[in-house]
Protein backbone atom coordinates (compact mmCIF):
# COMPACT_ATOMS: atom_id res chain seq x y z
CA UNK A 1 0.00 0.00 0.00
CA UNK A 2 1.33 3.59 -0.82
CA UNK A 3 1.82 5.72 2.35
CA UNK A 4 -1.20 7.52 3.67
CA UNK A 5 -0.27 11.55 4.65
CA UNK A 6 -2.34 13.40 7.07
CA UNK A 7 -2.50 16.86 8.05
CA UNK A 8 -2.74 17.90 11.12
CA UNK A 9 -4.24 22.03 11.86
CA UNK A 10 -2.15 23.30 15.05
CA UNK A 11 0.98 22.37 16.74
CA UNK A 12 -0.57 21.86 20.67
CA UNK A 13 -1.09 18.17 22.50
CA UNK A 14 -3.61 16.13 20.33
CA UNK A 15 -0.94 17.27 17.65
CA UNK A 16 2.34 16.09 19.11
CA UNK A 17 0.63 12.73 20.19
CA UNK A 18 0.00 12.22 16.47
CA UNK A 19 3.46 12.74 15.32
CA UNK A 20 4.95 11.17 18.35
CA UNK A 21 3.04 7.72 17.19
CA UNK A 22 3.43 8.42 13.72
CA UNK A 23 7.28 8.29 14.46
CA UNK A 24 6.41 5.09 16.31
CA UNK A 25 5.07 3.20 13.97
CA UNK A 26 7.47 4.27 11.42
CA UNK A 27 10.30 2.86 13.17
CA UNK A 28 7.85 -0.58 13.00
CA UNK A 29 7.99 -0.21 9.09
CA UNK A 30 4.63 1.62 9.19
CA UNK A 31 4.07 4.25 6.42
CA UNK A 32 1.36 7.33 7.85
CA UNK A 33 3.26 10.87 7.69
CA UNK A 34 2.18 13.56 9.61
CA UNK A 35 2.35 16.97 8.15
CA UNK A 36 1.73 19.75 10.70
CA UNK A 37 0.14 23.22 9.73
CA UNK A 38 1.03 26.07 12.87
CA UNK A 39 0.05 29.92 12.60
CA UNK A 40 3.10 30.92 15.40
CA UNK A 41 4.47 28.12 16.78
CA UNK A 42 4.60 24.62 19.17
CA UNK A 43 2.29 24.92 21.80
CA UNK A 44 0.97 28.58 21.58
CA UNK A 45 -1.99 28.22 23.63
CA UNK A 46 0.33 27.08 26.51
CA UNK A 47 3.61 29.14 25.75
CA UNK A 48 1.91 32.61 27.41
CA UNK A 49 3.23 34.22 24.71
CA UNK A 50 -0.32 34.70 22.00
CA UNK A 51 -3.44 34.50 24.82
CA UNK A 52 -5.09 31.30 26.23
CA UNK A 53 -2.80 31.64 29.22
CA UNK A 54 0.21 33.75 30.86
CA UNK A 55 2.15 30.21 30.68
CA UNK A 56 2.52 30.08 34.74
CA UNK A 57 -0.68 28.74 35.71
CA UNK A 58 -0.49 25.06 36.45
CA UNK A 59 -1.98 22.60 34.65
CA UNK A 60 -5.24 20.99 35.71
CA UNK A 61 -4.29 17.42 33.94
CA UNK A 62 -1.75 15.34 35.65
CA UNK A 63 1.59 15.18 34.04
CA UNK A 64 1.27 11.61 34.17
CA UNK A 65 -1.58 11.85 31.66
CA UNK A 66 0.91 12.37 29.01
CA UNK A 67 1.37 12.11 24.97
CA UNK A 68 0.95 8.36 25.53
CA UNK A 69 -1.13 8.07 28.01
CA UNK A 70 -3.38 5.24 28.71
CA UNK A 71 -0.56 3.40 26.38
CA UNK A 72 -3.14 0.81 24.80
CA UNK A 73 -1.75 -1.97 23.01
CA UNK A 74 -3.54 -1.23 19.90
CA UNK A 75 -0.93 -1.12 17.13
CA UNK A 76 1.37 -3.63 19.43
CA UNK A 77 3.78 -4.01 22.75
CA UNK A 78 6.64 -2.60 20.61
CA UNK A 79 4.91 0.73 20.14
CA UNK A 80 3.61 1.00 23.70
CA UNK A 81 7.74 0.76 24.64
CA UNK A 82 8.66 3.17 22.40
CA UNK A 83 6.37 5.89 23.20
CA UNK A 84 7.17 5.74 26.83
CA UNK A 85 10.61 5.66 26.01
CA UNK A 86 11.08 8.13 23.83
CA UNK A 87 7.57 10.72 24.54
CA UNK A 88 6.93 10.47 28.13
CA UNK A 89 6.63 13.20 30.77
CA UNK A 90 9.48 11.36 32.41
CA UNK A 91 11.34 10.76 29.72
CA UNK A 92 11.52 15.00 28.73
CA UNK A 93 12.53 15.08 32.33
CA UNK A 94 15.40 12.67 32.34
CA UNK A 95 16.72 14.56 29.17
CA UNK A 96 16.49 18.17 30.69
CA UNK A 97 18.99 16.98 33.16
CA UNK A 98 21.69 19.42 33.64
CA UNK A 99 23.23 21.19 36.88
CA UNK A 100 20.05 19.68 38.56
CA UNK A 101 17.87 16.33 38.20
CA UNK A 102 14.73 17.55 36.63
CA UNK A 103 12.80 14.08 37.16
CA UNK A 104 14.25 13.27 40.46
CA UNK A 105 12.90 17.36 41.14
CA UNK A 106 9.39 16.63 40.42
CA UNK A 107 8.97 13.37 42.13
CA UNK A 108 10.47 15.04 45.39
CA UNK A 109 7.70 17.92 45.31
CA UNK A 110 5.28 15.59 45.22
CA UNK A 111 4.47 15.15 40.97
CA UNK A 112 3.02 18.42 40.32
CA UNK A 113 1.20 19.29 37.63
CA UNK A 114 3.58 21.51 34.71
CA UNK A 115 3.13 25.20 34.52
CA UNK A 116 1.61 25.76 30.95
CA UNK A 117 4.92 27.08 29.25
CA UNK A 118 6.77 23.86 30.98
CA UNK A 119 3.97 22.06 29.05
CA UNK A 120 4.52 23.74 25.78
CA UNK A 121 8.26 22.88 26.23
CA UNK A 122 7.33 19.51 26.67
CA UNK A 123 5.37 19.70 23.66
CA UNK A 124 8.41 20.80 21.49
CA UNK A 125 10.42 18.31 22.93
CA UNK A 126 7.85 15.50 21.25
CA UNK A 127 7.84 17.36 17.93
CA UNK A 128 11.83 17.43 17.60
CA UNK A 129 12.17 13.46 19.15
CA UNK A 130 9.08 13.12 16.21
CA UNK A 131 11.38 14.82 13.23
CA UNK A 132 8.50 16.89 12.44
CA UNK A 133 8.69 21.07 12.24
CA UNK A 134 5.23 22.46 11.61
CA UNK A 135 4.36 24.34 8.79
CA UNK A 136 4.31 28.57 10.09
CA UNK A 137 1.44 30.40 8.75
CA UNK A 138 -2.43 30.91 8.74
CA UNK A 139 -4.42 27.98 6.69
CA UNK A 140 -6.77 29.45 4.78
CA UNK A 141 -8.40 26.69 2.59
CA UNK A 142 -9.01 22.96 2.33
CA UNK A 143 -9.70 21.86 -1.13
CA UNK A 144 -10.89 18.21 -2.24
CA UNK A 145 -9.18 16.83 -5.04
CA UNK A 146 -11.66 13.69 -5.12
CA UNK A 147 -10.33 11.14 -2.59
CA UNK A 148 -7.50 13.57 -1.17
CA UNK A 149 -6.99 17.01 0.44
CA UNK A 150 -5.14 19.86 -0.01
CA UNK A 151 -4.34 22.41 2.75
CA UNK A 152 -3.66 26.07 1.69
CA UNK A 153 -1.40 28.02 3.87
CA UNK A 154 0.01 31.81 3.81
CA UNK A 155 3.42 30.99 4.65
CA UNK A 156 4.77 32.96 8.13
CA UNK A 157 8.07 34.20 6.88
CA UNK A 158 7.42 34.95 3.07
CA UNK A 159 3.71 35.60 3.01
CA UNK A 160 3.62 33.76 -0.14
CA UNK A 161 0.25 31.15 -0.51
CA UNK A 162 1.47 27.41 -0.80
CA UNK A 163 -0.40 24.79 -0.93
CA UNK A 164 0.16 21.52 0.18
CA UNK A 165 -1.60 18.14 -1.79
CA UNK A 166 -2.50 14.61 -1.23
CA UNK A 167 -3.45 14.01 2.26
CA UNK A 168 -5.93 11.09 2.93
CA UNK A 169 -7.11 12.82 6.42
CA UNK A 170 -6.82 15.98 8.08
CA UNK A 171 -6.97 16.66 11.80
CA UNK A 172 -8.78 19.92 13.24
CA UNK A 173 -7.24 20.48 16.78
CA UNK A 174 -7.40 23.53 19.53
CA UNK A 175 -10.14 24.75 21.16
CA UNK A 176 -11.05 27.32 18.35
CA UNK A 177 -11.09 31.29 18.51
CA UNK A 178 -13.11 33.27 21.45
CA UNK A 179 -16.85 32.25 21.10
CA UNK A 180 -17.73 36.48 20.87
CA UNK A 181 -21.20 35.44 23.22
CA UNK A 182 -23.01 37.39 23.88
CA UNK A 183 -22.85 40.30 21.50
CA UNK A 184 -20.10 42.87 22.77
CA UNK A 185 -18.65 46.62 21.72
CA UNK A 186 -15.53 47.51 21.17
CA UNK A 187 -14.08 48.91 23.80
CA UNK A 188 -10.22 48.56 25.42
CA UNK A 189 -12.10 47.63 28.54
CA UNK A 190 -13.38 44.12 27.53
CA UNK A 191 -11.39 41.63 26.63
CA UNK A 192 -12.24 37.87 25.63
CA UNK A 193 -10.64 34.91 26.99
CA UNK A 194 -7.83 34.71 24.46
CA UNK A 195 -6.86 38.34 24.45
CA UNK A 196 -6.71 39.02 28.00
CA UNK A 197 -4.22 36.97 28.53
CA UNK A 198 -2.03 38.50 25.73
CA UNK A 199 -2.80 41.88 27.45
CA UNK A 200 -1.88 41.64 31.27
CA UNK A 201 0.31 44.59 30.73
CA UNK A 202 -2.96 46.53 30.13
CA UNK A 203 -4.89 44.87 31.70
CA UNK A 204 -2.89 46.35 35.25
CA UNK A 205 -2.92 50.05 34.20
CA UNK A 206 -7.10 49.25 33.79
CA UNK A 207 -7.30 47.93 37.21
CA UNK A 208 -5.10 50.61 38.77
CA UNK A 209 -6.86 53.21 36.96
CA UNK A 210 -10.33 51.52 38.02
CA UNK A 211 -12.12 53.76 39.88
CA UNK A 212 -15.84 52.27 40.38
CA UNK A 213 -17.93 49.62 38.62
CA UNK A 214 -17.13 46.22 39.34
CA UNK A 215 -14.62 43.64 37.62
CA UNK A 216 -17.09 41.69 35.97
CA UNK A 217 -15.70 38.02 34.63
CA UNK A 218 -19.08 36.25 32.10
CA UNK A 219 -18.60 32.64 32.49
CA UNK A 220 -18.60 29.83 34.70
CA UNK A 221 -16.01 27.39 33.30
CA UNK A 222 -12.21 26.77 34.12
CA UNK A 223 -11.30 29.92 32.32
CA UNK A 224 -13.63 31.93 33.56
CA UNK A 225 -11.57 30.39 37.00
CA UNK A 226 -8.61 30.81 36.15
CA UNK A 227 -9.47 34.78 34.90
CA UNK A 228 -10.94 35.25 38.22
CA UNK A 229 -8.12 33.47 40.25
CA UNK A 230 -5.60 36.17 38.00
CA UNK A 231 -7.18 39.07 39.35
CA UNK A 232 -6.98 37.32 43.00
CA UNK A 233 -3.18 37.08 42.97
CA UNK A 234 -2.53 40.27 41.47
CA UNK A 235 -4.00 41.43 44.97
CA UNK A 236 -7.56 42.99 44.07
CA UNK A 237 -8.98 42.55 47.19
CA UNK A 238 -11.13 45.57 47.60
CA UNK A 239 -12.85 45.65 44.10
CA UNK A 240 -15.58 44.38 43.87
CA UNK A 241 -15.42 41.10 41.15
CA UNK A 242 -18.66 39.71 39.84
CA UNK A 243 -18.45 36.07 38.37
CA UNK A 244 -21.62 35.92 36.01
CA UNK A 245 -22.74 33.00 34.85
CA UNK A 246 -25.94 30.64 34.63
CA UNK A 247 -25.51 28.39 37.53
CA UNK A 248 -24.08 30.79 40.10
CA UNK A 249 -21.63 28.06 41.05
CA UNK A 250 -18.31 26.63 40.28
CA UNK A 251 -18.66 23.28 40.13
CA UNK A 252 -15.47 21.41 41.90
CA UNK A 253 -13.32 18.80 40.07
CA UNK A 254 -11.33 16.47 42.25
CA UNK A 255 -9.58 13.32 41.08
CA UNK A 256 -11.21 9.94 42.31
CA UNK A 257 -10.51 7.17 40.85
CA UNK A 258 -14.04 6.32 39.50
CA UNK A 259 -14.13 9.25 37.68
CA UNK A 260 -10.63 9.06 35.86
CA UNK A 261 -11.07 5.52 35.71
CA UNK A 262 -14.27 6.57 33.22
CA UNK A 263 -12.09 8.26 30.78
CA UNK A 264 -9.76 5.84 29.29
CA UNK A 265 -12.55 2.76 29.91
CA UNK A 266 -14.50 3.01 26.86
CA UNK A 267 -16.30 -0.03 26.92
CA UNK A 268 -17.83 1.21 30.02
CA UNK A 269 -18.63 4.94 28.57
CA UNK A 270 -20.66 3.23 25.88
CA UNK A 271 -22.61 1.17 28.03
CA UNK A 272 -23.72 4.49 29.44
CA UNK A 273 -27.02 6.16 28.04
CA UNK A 274 -26.22 9.59 26.06
CA UNK A 275 -27.60 11.64 28.47
CA UNK A 276 -25.68 10.08 31.37
CA UNK A 277 -22.48 10.77 29.09
CA UNK A 278 -23.65 14.32 27.88
CA UNK A 279 -23.92 14.68 32.18
CA UNK A 280 -20.92 13.22 33.18
CA UNK A 281 -19.20 15.33 30.20
CA UNK A 282 -20.89 18.86 31.60
CA UNK A 283 -19.87 18.01 35.26
CA UNK A 284 -16.27 16.64 34.27
CA UNK A 285 -15.23 18.92 31.06
CA UNK A 286 -17.22 21.81 30.60
CA UNK A 287 -18.52 24.15 33.44
CA UNK A 288 -15.83 22.49 35.61
CA UNK A 289 -12.96 24.29 38.29
CA UNK A 290 -10.12 22.49 39.60
CA UNK A 291 -9.50 22.04 43.33
CA UNK A 292 -6.62 24.53 43.67
CA UNK A 293 -8.50 26.99 41.82
CA UNK A 294 -11.52 26.52 44.18
CA UNK A 295 -9.62 27.00 47.68
CA UNK A 296 -8.20 30.60 46.51
CA UNK A 297 -11.59 31.85 45.11
CA UNK A 298 -13.22 30.72 47.85
CA UNK A 299 -11.27 32.89 50.33
CA UNK A 300 -12.05 36.15 47.80
CA UNK A 301 -14.50 38.50 49.74
CA UNK A 302 -14.92 40.87 47.27
CA UNK A 303 -16.18 38.09 45.08
CA UNK A 304 -19.49 37.18 44.15
CA UNK A 305 -21.26 35.17 42.53
CA UNK A 306 -24.45 36.17 40.14
CA UNK A 307 -26.78 33.95 38.22
CA UNK A 308 -27.64 34.91 34.81
CA UNK A 309 -27.25 34.87 31.43
CA UNK A 310 -25.36 37.35 29.29
CA UNK A 311 -27.33 38.79 26.67
CA UNK A 312 -24.93 41.82 25.98
CA UNK A 313 -21.86 44.40 27.14
CA UNK A 314 -22.37 47.45 25.96
CA UNK A 315 -21.92 51.41 26.28
CA UNK A 316 -24.28 52.72 28.72
CA UNK A 317 -25.50 56.35 28.37
CA UNK A 318 -24.12 59.53 30.01
CA UNK A 319 -20.86 58.31 30.81
CA UNK A 320 -20.25 61.35 33.70
CA UNK A 321 -18.21 63.21 31.84
CA UNK A 322 -15.47 60.66 31.08
CA UNK A 323 -13.75 60.01 27.88
CA UNK A 324 -15.06 56.58 27.55
CA UNK A 325 -18.69 55.80 28.27
CA UNK A 326 -19.61 53.34 31.58
CA UNK A 327 -19.66 49.89 30.22
CA UNK A 328 -22.99 47.98 31.21
CA UNK A 329 -23.44 44.28 31.20
CA UNK A 330 -27.29 43.09 30.27
CA UNK A 331 -28.44 39.60 31.39
CA UNK A 332 -30.95 37.74 31.89
CA UNK A 333 -32.17 35.26 34.36
CA UNK A 334 -35.76 33.70 35.76
CA UNK A 335 -36.74 36.76 37.68
CA UNK A 336 -36.25 38.61 34.71
CA UNK A 337 -33.79 40.90 32.40
CA UNK A 338 -31.18 43.04 34.82
CA UNK A 339 -27.99 44.98 34.31
CA UNK A 340 -25.14 46.05 35.89
CA UNK A 341 -21.87 48.83 34.87
CA UNK A 342 -18.78 47.51 34.93
CA UNK A 343 -15.17 48.65 34.83
CA UNK A 344 -13.67 45.89 33.53
CA UNK A 345 -15.25 43.16 31.47
CA UNK A 346 -14.03 39.70 30.69
CA UNK A 347 -16.00 37.59 28.42
CA UNK A 348 -14.80 33.92 29.28
CA UNK A 349 -18.01 32.13 27.87
CA UNK A 350 -16.02 30.06 25.69
CA UNK A 351 -14.45 28.95 22.24
CA UNK A 352 -15.76 28.49 18.70
CA UNK A 353 -14.41 24.78 18.22
CA UNK A 354 -16.67 24.74 15.44
CA UNK A 355 -14.78 27.59 13.74
CA UNK A 356 -13.26 25.27 11.32
CA UNK A 357 -16.24 25.19 9.29
CA UNK A 358 -14.85 28.69 7.39
CA UNK A 359 -12.20 26.69 5.79
CA UNK A 360 -14.14 23.90 4.86
CA UNK A 361 -15.16 23.91 0.45
CA UNK A 362 -18.14 25.68 -0.01
CA UNK A 363 -20.52 22.61 -0.57
CA UNK A 364 -18.94 20.77 2.64
CA UNK A 365 -19.52 23.81 4.63
CA UNK A 366 -23.03 24.35 3.17
CA UNK A 367 -23.73 20.67 4.19
CA UNK A 368 -22.29 21.35 7.85
CA UNK A 369 -24.44 24.05 8.05
CA UNK A 370 -27.23 22.15 7.05
CA UNK A 371 -27.67 18.90 9.85
CA UNK A 372 -27.79 19.55 13.00
CA UNK A 373 -24.86 19.74 15.01
CA UNK A 374 -25.66 17.67 17.70
CA UNK A 375 -26.52 14.84 15.31
CA UNK A 376 -23.19 15.33 13.65
CA UNK A 377 -21.41 15.20 17.27
CA UNK A 378 -23.75 12.30 17.99
CA UNK A 379 -22.69 9.96 14.52
CA UNK A 380 -18.87 10.55 15.45
CA UNK A 381 -17.12 8.04 14.08
CA UNK A 382 -15.02 5.63 15.82
CA UNK A 383 -11.78 7.53 14.28
CA UNK A 384 -13.16 10.61 16.00
CA UNK A 385 -13.79 11.93 12.25
CA UNK A 386 -17.64 13.47 11.01
CA UNK A 387 -19.83 10.92 9.85
CA UNK A 388 -19.06 12.57 5.89
CA UNK A 389 -19.41 9.73 3.31
CA UNK A 390 -18.57 11.98 0.42
CA UNK A 391 -15.68 13.15 1.94
CA UNK A 392 -11.50 12.50 2.90
CA UNK A 393 -12.08 11.97 6.26
CA UNK A 394 -12.37 15.25 9.05
CA UNK A 395 -10.87 14.50 12.34
CA UNK A 396 -12.48 16.19 15.07
CA UNK A 397 -11.20 14.95 18.59
CA UNK A 398 -12.84 18.19 20.67
CA UNK A 399 -16.08 16.85 19.10
CA UNK A 400 -16.02 13.29 19.95
CA UNK A 401 -17.52 13.17 23.68
CA UNK A 402 -20.23 11.02 22.53
CA UNK A 403 -17.10 8.18 21.99
CA UNK A 404 -15.56 9.09 25.11
CA UNK A 405 -15.47 12.17 28.25
CA UNK A 406 -11.18 12.77 27.15
CA UNK A 407 -10.68 12.88 23.35
CA UNK A 408 -11.72 16.72 23.96
CA UNK A 409 -9.19 17.14 26.68
CA UNK A 410 -5.87 16.14 27.42
CA UNK A 411 -6.97 13.08 29.67
CA UNK A 412 -6.32 10.21 26.84
CA UNK A 413 -4.45 11.70 24.48
CA UNK A 414 -2.40 8.34 23.66
CA UNK A 415 -5.90 7.10 23.07
CA UNK A 416 -6.63 10.04 20.84
CA UNK A 417 -3.50 9.48 18.77
CA UNK A 418 -4.42 5.87 18.05
CA UNK A 419 -8.41 6.43 17.23
CA UNK A 420 -7.18 8.66 14.71
CA UNK A 421 -4.39 7.05 13.15
CA UNK A 422 -6.18 3.67 13.08
CA UNK A 423 -7.68 4.11 9.96
CA UNK A 424 -4.27 5.10 8.06
CA UNK A 425 -2.30 2.29 9.86
CA UNK A 426 -5.29 -0.25 8.83
CA UNK A 427 -4.73 0.72 5.11
CA UNK A 428 -0.83 0.66 5.12
CA UNK A 429 -0.48 -2.39 7.27
CA UNK A 430 -3.29 -4.54 5.45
Amino acid sequence: MPQRNIAVIGAGPKAAAIAAKAYCLQQQGVEVAVTVFERSEIGANWSGRHGYTDGGQRLCTPAERDLGFPYLPTFGSAVVHLMQARFSWSSYLVSQAGTRDRYAEWVNRGRRAPTHADFAAYLAYAFKGAGIAPLLGRVTKLINNGGTWSVRQIEAGTRDVVQFDDFQGVVFTGPGPASKKPPQVKDPRVLSGVDFWSSLARVRKLVGNLKDGPIVIVGGGGTAAAVTAWFIREGVRKQPIILLNNQAMLFTRTTNFFENSLFDDEETWLALSPRDRTDFTRRLNRGVVWETVTHLLSDAENLTLVPGEATSIRHAGGGRGRVLPDLEVEYKNARGMHSTVAGIVVDATGFDPWAFEALAPDDLRGELISTRRDDLMRDIRDDLSLPLDRWPRVHVPNLSDALGPGFGSLMVLGATADRILGPYYNAVHT
